[in-house]
């Protein structure tokens, strides 16, 4: 038994280059013919004559210069629905900071920059320099959106730092022993 083992592994060990030059060949073979070269040469044209659409890979999409402009405009939609997942993240700070520390609804002042990100965040008071604010601000420094021409863009968040009803309930109860049958 011992023997066969070792004759298998041998034979299977002399074959294996054979195989993986088979595999490679066949992966390198294609069906589809050569590539043509161009039917016409495109450095001989004028300059102004070219058009910009035919110069473009295939798989590349062309913007109108309108499109492009309208790209860079700051996105207010995109904004806020980054904002409403921050204030999401801001919340479990209610669950890591002491008890003691204020709580409620907090109003939050996030800048945006030109390059698509918030850039600095603050937090009115009462929440300002509290270990809870501090914790809600930082959700919502370094939020990306798209980029966007001019000035810097702020803009105001309701965050909820209240603790959640359900929560504080299921851990102030304990729950029974289960019965035995």
């Amino acid at each position: 038994m011992q023997n066969s083992r070792a004759k298998a592994w041998k034979l299977l060990a002399s074959t294996a280059p054979l195989s993986l030059a088979c595999a490679g060949a066949l992966a390198c073979y294609s069906m589809d013919p050569p590539a043509q070269p161009p039917t016409r040469d495109p450095l001989s044209e004028p300059a102004s004559s070219a058009d910009p659409t035919m110069m473009a890979p295939s798989g590349m999409k062309t913007v109108a210069p309108e499109e492009e402009h309208k790209k860079m405009v700051f996105d207010d939609a995109q904004a806020k629905t980054m904002l409403a997942r921050a204030a999401a993240n801001a919340h479990t700070c209610v669950e890591v900071v002491p008890k003691d520390q204020p709580h409620g609804t907090g109003t939050m002042l996030v800048t945006f920059a030109g390059a698509g990100k918030s850039t600095s965040a603050s937090i009115a008071a009462p929440f300002d320099n509290t270990p809870i604010g501090q914790c809600a601000t930082r959700a919502f420094v370094g939020i990306i959106v798209s980029p966007f021409d001019g000035a810097d863009v702020e803009m105001t968040y309701e965050v909820n730092l209240n603790p959640d009803p359900k929560k504080a309930d299921a851990k102030g109860k304990k729950e029974a022993p289960a019965k035995k049958k």
